[in-house]
């Protein structure tokens, strides 16, 4: 690539970046001249990449144009996997939802998945979506999949699959691109998810805060000075495998007592179940209709809300656990914010109550009086959503091999024609 070119990506993926950015902007954050970067918006303007997204808002002055990258460009895909189903999206560059999809997976037959298992899953489905949403493949840029379990997201392996056969350092990144052909990043749903929302969603505008993800499994996702913070391996945030009960039940990683025993949907199951076991009068039955195994999440809020003691004592024994964990998290990284997310985040102030309650009493005052804890929306295509998007973004900011190819087809097919 030569220094024109090198310009012009520096421009697209500060564009990306943006969102939505007015050249005046884009000049100051770059150090480039205004005069250049004219030049180099309109080409990209004449060339289709990018377009004209309404202008600025405020001031007396006169307004200035806003550009974008044009969504209507690419296409890119999100898979959410876990050893129950594929959650699938297809997305645009300004994070616009095209499709989404959940395949169940058939328990009896996928019992035990091997490495083998996960990827011809992932390459079934994949197909499989674009078919039903009649998607032109032309236009996929790069594939994101996000596997419930311990990511290295640097390196795109999956190094346990808690939630996921229990497959162990399994390349997920190379043997999908050597299947499908395309770009393919990875990374933990939290950190998936914490990427949406700093772009998109509940954490936008917000340059520190915390993303704590409670699903089939735990995690979190951190975010500092508007980045992900991936510490030294890429799978910081592993914040469901710290130990909260040294005695409590064993974890899928192997220890005993993580806060994921504890605080994720199957384990608060579980709590409820262990409880009618031992006979403990609770209404949960009634809502479940006397069948234990539909017992869920949305029975157990309906229990709380009908002012069952012992839903309460489970919620508020879940609550504490993880008001420990968050407490950890504000002391450690003085964030702005804390969203909790996932599934469980379904039951609300149920949490949020004992977590504010144990923050207090376990944070420095100075800390937990500027720290906002509040619950995240719940999306069940959250997950897909957000590995799309950062799968896309990510297209610009590595300089992988893949990138670079897409880049290198980007200016050959649309960017040579203009300049």
């Amino acid at each position: 690539m030569n220094a024109l070119e090198a310009k012009f990506l520096t421009v697209l993926r500060f564009i990306q970046e943006q969102g939505s950015v007015e050249q005046t902007r884009i000049a100051r954050a770059l150090g480039f001249s205004l005069m250049t970067i004219n030049k180099i918006v309109n080409t990209l303007v004449r060339s289709g990449i990018i377009v004209k997204y309404g202008k600025t808002s405020g001031g007396s002055g006169r307004r200035s144009d806003l550009f974008r990258f044009n969504p209507e460009l690419f296409i890119s895909i999100g898979a959410d996997i876990n050893e129950d189903r594929i959650i699938i999206s297809a997305v645009r560059s300004d994070g616009s939802i095209i499709a989404n999809k959940e395949y169940t997976l058939d328990k009896a037959r996928h019992k035990s998945l091997t490495s083998g298992d996960i990827t011809r899953l992932i390459e079934r489905n994949y197909h499989q979506f674009t078919e039903d949403f009649m998607l032109d493949r032309g236009k996929i840029a790069v594939i994101g999949i996000a596997p419930e379990g311990i990511i290295d997201s640097e390196n795109g392996r999956c190094l346990l699959g808690t939630h996921l056969g229990g497959i162990i350092d399994l390349n997920l990144k190379y043997e999908l691109q050597e299947i499908l052909h395309l770009p393919t990043f990875i990374d933990d749903p939290a950190r998936s998810v914490a990427y949406y929302e700093s772009k998109y969603g509940d954490g936008i505008n917000t340059k520190n805060f915390i993303y704590m993800y409670l699903g089939k499994g735990v995690g979190s996702g951190i975010i500092i000075d508007g980045k992900i913070y991936r510490g030294f391996r890429g799978i910081a945030g592993e914040i469901g495998h710290i130990i909260i009960d040294k005695n409590g039940s064993r974890c899928k990683c192997g220890n005993y007592g993580c806060l994921e025993t504890i605080a994720s949907e199957e384990s608060i199951i579980r709590q409820v179940k262990e409880g009618i076991g031992e006979g403990v009068f609770t209404k949960i039955i009634d809502y479940c209709h006397g069948e234990i195994e539909k017992i869920s999440l949305k029975v157990l809020k309906k229990a709380a809300d009908d002012n069952d003691k012992f839903s309460h004592n489970i919620l508020e024994h879940v609550g504490n656990q993880l008001g420990k964990a968050v407490s950890l998290l504000i002391n450690i990284f003085n964030p702005e914010l804390v969203l909790i997310g996932g599934m469980v985040a379904i039951l609300g102030d149920y949490l949020l109550d004992s977590v504010k309650r144990v923050i207090k009493n376990e944070t420095l005052n100075i800390m937990n009086e500027k720290t906002e804890i509040r619950i995240s929306n719940y999306n069940e295509n959250k997950d897909s959503t957000g590995i799309a998007i950062e799968a896309f973004d990510a297209l610009f900011r590595d300089a992988n091999k893949e990138s670079r190819n897409f880049i290198d087809t980007l200016f050959k097919k649309i960017l040579h024609r203009h300049m």
